[in-house]
This record gives C-alpha cells, sequence and structure tokens, in this order.
C-alpha cells in the first residue's frame, strides 16, 4: 500500500483547463515538469491513486503552476473532481536532491520536522514562502505561524530518511513569535 510518508509533495490541483481534462496544477519545486513523469499519484479522499500522464501530458505555465493531462480524463467534468487534490510523486522517483548543500530545493523540505540545535523539534515544515530569493520555512508551533529563513549559515544537519532538518535558528527569532 502506497504511503504518503513515502512521497514528494508536488503540487495541488487548483482548477480546470480547457474542455478536455486538463488540470491547473500550483507546483512546489520544477520536479513535474523537468521530470518527464511518466505518472503522479493523487491524494484522493486520503488515498494514494496512480495516474499515468501521456507523454506532453506536463506543460509549464508560469514560475508557480503547470497544467497536466492525466490519462483517461477527458471531460471537464470528469477533471472538477480533482480540484483540491494534491499531486505526489514516490520518493524514489525524486532525484537526489542533496549533492551538496548549496544544491538543497528547499521544496523537498516540506514535511520535514524541523530541529532547533537548541531548542529541539520544534514541528513539521508546512510550506516554502520564496519572497525573491528570501526563501522562508513556514512551521506551526503551538498554533502560531513561524516564518524561518532558510539559510546556509543556519543549515547544520538534513536526515533525508528520518526526514528531519536541523537548524540553529536566529536568537530571538521564536521569542519575538511566541
Amino acid at each position: 500500500m502506497l504511503r504518503i510518508e513515502d512521497c514528494y509533495l508536488a503540487g495541488t490541483f487548483t482548477k480546470t483547463h480547457g474542455v478536455k481534462g486538463e488540470l491547473v496544477a500550483k507546483k512546489n519545486s520544477d520536479l513535474l515538469e523537468k521530470n518527464k513523469l511518466e505518472s503522479v499519484l493523487v491524494d484522493i479522499d486520503g488515498g494514494l491513486v496512480p495516474f499515468f500522464i501521456p507523454k506532453k501530458g506536463i506543460t509549464s505555465r508560469n514560475h508557480s503552476s503547470v497544467r497536466i493531462q492525466l490519462e483517461d480524463l477527458e471531460s471537464e467534468a470528469k477533471a472538477q473532481r480533482f480540484i483540491g487534490c494534491d499531486i505526489y510523486i514516490l520518493m524514489k522517483d525524486v532525484p537526489d536532491f542533496i549533492e551538496e548543500e548549496d544544491d538543497i530545493d528547499p521544496n523537498v523540505l516540506i514535511g520535514f520536522v524541523y530541529i532547533d540545535e537548541e531548542k529541539g523539534e520544534l514541528g513539521e515544515i508546512e510550506d516554502i514562502q520564496d519572497y525573491s530569493g528570501n526563501v522562508l520555512l513556514v512551521i506551526m508551533v503551538n498554533n502560531q505561524e513561524v516564518l524561518i529563513s532558510f539559510a546556509d549559515e543556519n543549515f547544520i544537519d538534513l536526515d533525508e530518511e528520518n526526514k528531519t532538518i536541523t537548524m540553529k535558528t536566529p536568537d530571538g527569532l521564536l521569542d519575538m513569535y511566541l
């Protein structure tokens, strides 16, 4: 059985495109269009369902979204059902993203547990925000959204197997939020 823990969240379907069943997806990284994927997993009511993608079934729209045609989805009415569904890729199909520390794609960190070197585990990374090159990790700590800069000088360790990232949180940042 497929488990979400074994997958990478690649994006979310946001709307239909045209009348032939194409969907628009907000993407979390460039993995959807760069990897020439043959299939994706769609979270439908809590279960991961595989869908094949025909050749040239993924088209880049802009820097944050793509058009996706799923095989056997030929009408706008059928495509409507997928709006709001998350798109996953098996981790084994995601290229190793840690070749060098400088090459880490922060978008693959969604779902990782953030560990502060002094305070310990803070919470799961829920989103990544990119403000003109200033990448922020979005973490919920005590029901409060905390934004932490993903800066090289704060990076300590990344454990892909256990899905954790250890960083030095800038002094006073957590106090400001909490």
